[in-house]
């Protein structure tokens, strides 16, 4: 479908007034809270006064976010996350929600200087007008989305889902997901650009070395560095959005197995534990979630139901590991190796009900992955696991197929135990046939995350874990 341009030129009285609003002088209420914050950044209030800001502080309406040399990622009460360059400056003009989108909901904001990435939450979902970012030569709205702005003199939108409205005195420009907005002064017309609007990230940190200490190229030469840093907006904690969740998930109506890797929308609550997620293409929705464990490094997520409810019918477990497919970037063609830092409990069924259950962060394993090139499939991966549960541990040596920039999928596995788990052979029951199904999301992915699944002499054993 082409894209929508549109050009208005009514109501430009009140888009300058907005601009030039004078902050409120607040609401008692909490707007924000501060997931987290580095260097010297402080909350202004309309009065001038000045204090420190650090991870779980409160922000009013009215107040103004100072970056100074640090960054800061703040989640307002609708869901909203906001993610701030250094040096910004960032007024909540007005911003009012009661819990729920009734209509009294407001979010009106003012970018003074600086850049942000934002995902918006629930205020201007159900009414697009009580959302507005304003700067001096354009002001933002919303029609549900996530988008970056960058402002100096001038500023560059972008958009990364859904899309945003830029407007000021000489019209209105849509854009829609990828595309990118430019707007001089606040007497031009906004227009298409190819400049993006890029937040500049925190230093890098190297990339993560494989088993034999140094990542490689295809030939096995030493690849160049490739400075990743963390992503523009790292997700502590998760927010909802549209992202990858593997899940090894049990029913309570039959003995067997179901597990996948799913695209689709997924909902987090304020602990990072994930509250429910629904498949984008017909597959299975997760809800109602008994939470046993959880946890985030801020770019991907983990954990474990122990009960719950899939596509209408109850579970008896489900493990899962999540990211964002906004983060997922395609990886160049080298050799990387990835080592665990984190897994569910892994959990026997049987008959449709809990046999056994492993302990948290039990699980171990490593990935060898020979990425392929930017056509993002065909890299091939190396992997093993160990899984201790029931006072033995399995062990299982496998290969995989990268088959998009962000997927992979086990091709074949060699499943073994301490003890007498295996008597009878053990194999993967992971859709196709195999033990293991994952991604990489993260920079040039730094992170990737698996379920895993087999069959013992204890009953089908499923479980979660994430490397780094």
């Amino acid at each position: 479908m082409a894209n929508e341009r549109m050009i208005r030129y009514s109501s430009v009285a009140l888009t300058v007034a907005l601009a030039a609003a004078i902050p409120l002088a607040g609401h008692a209420a909490t707007a924000a809270r501060v997931d987290f914050a580095t260097a010297d950044v402080k909350a202004l209030s309309p009065d001038g006064r000045s204090r420190p800001l650090a991870k779980g502080a409160e922000i009013a309406s009215g107040e103004t976010i100072d970056t100074g040399s640090g960054r800061a990622q703040v989640r307002f009460s609708d869901g909203a996350q906001v993610s701030l360059a250094p040096q910004t400056q960032f007024r909540i003009d007005d911003y009012r929600f009661s819990g729920q989108a009734d209509g009294s909901e407001k979010g009106f904001f003012s970018l003074l200087k600086g850049g942000l990435r934002t995902i918006t939450g629930l205020v201007g979902r159900t009414n697009r007008d009580n959302y507005k970012v304003n700067t001096t030569v354009a002001t933002i709205g919303i029609r549900g989305t996530e988008y970056s702005v960058t402002y100096g003199n001038s500023i560059n939108v972008t958009t990364g889902e859904g899309s945003v409205e830029v407007c000021n005195a000489a019209g209105c420009l849509i854009l829609n997901s990828g595309e990118t907005g430019y707007v001089p002064d606040a007497n031009t017309r906004p227009a298409m650009t190819d400049k993006k609007a890029e937040i500049p990230p925190p230093p890098p940190d190297p990339v993560a070395v494989n088993i034999s200490g140094n990542d490689t190229d295809k030939e096995g030469n030493p690849a160049a560095l490739i400075e990743l840093g963390e992503p523009a907006m790292p997700i502590v904690p998760f927010a909802s959005g549209l992202g990858t969740l593997a899940a090894a998930y049990t029913k309570l109506s039959y003995s067997g197995l179901d597990a996948g890797i799913l695209g689709g929308t997924i909902n987090f609550g304020a602990s990072s534990e994930l509250a429910s997620f629904a498949d984008c293409c017909g597959g299975p929705s997760f809800t109602s979630g008994t939470l046993a464990e959880s946890g985030t490094d801020g770019l991907i997520a983990w954990g474990r139901w122990a009960s719950g409810n899939v596509s209408g019918n109850p579970l008896a477990s489900m493990a899962y590991a999540a990211g964002f497919s906004g983060n997922a970037v395609v990886v160049p063609s080298i050799v990387r190796g990835y080592t665990s830092f984190a897994s569910t409990a892994p959990v026997a069924t049987s008959g449709g009900y809990v046999s056994a259950t492993g302990a948290p962060n039990s699980v171990t394993g490593t990935l060898n992955v020979n990425f392929s090139n930017v056509s993002g499939s065909g890299g091939t991966l190396s992997y093993v696991l160990n899984v201790p549960i029931s006072g033995q541990t399995f062990t299982i040596n496998g290969a995989a197929q990268q088959y998009s920039s962000a997927g992979f999928l086990g091709t074949s596995s060699t499943i073994t135990s301490s003890g007498s788990g295996c008597m009878s052979s053990c194999t993967g029951i992971i859709p196709y046939g195999d033990a293991i199904q994952g991604f990489f999301t993260g920079n040039a992915g730094q992170r990737a995350g698996a379920n895993y699944g087999f069959t013992s002499s204890l009953g089908n054993v499923s479980g979660a874990i994430v490397f780094k």
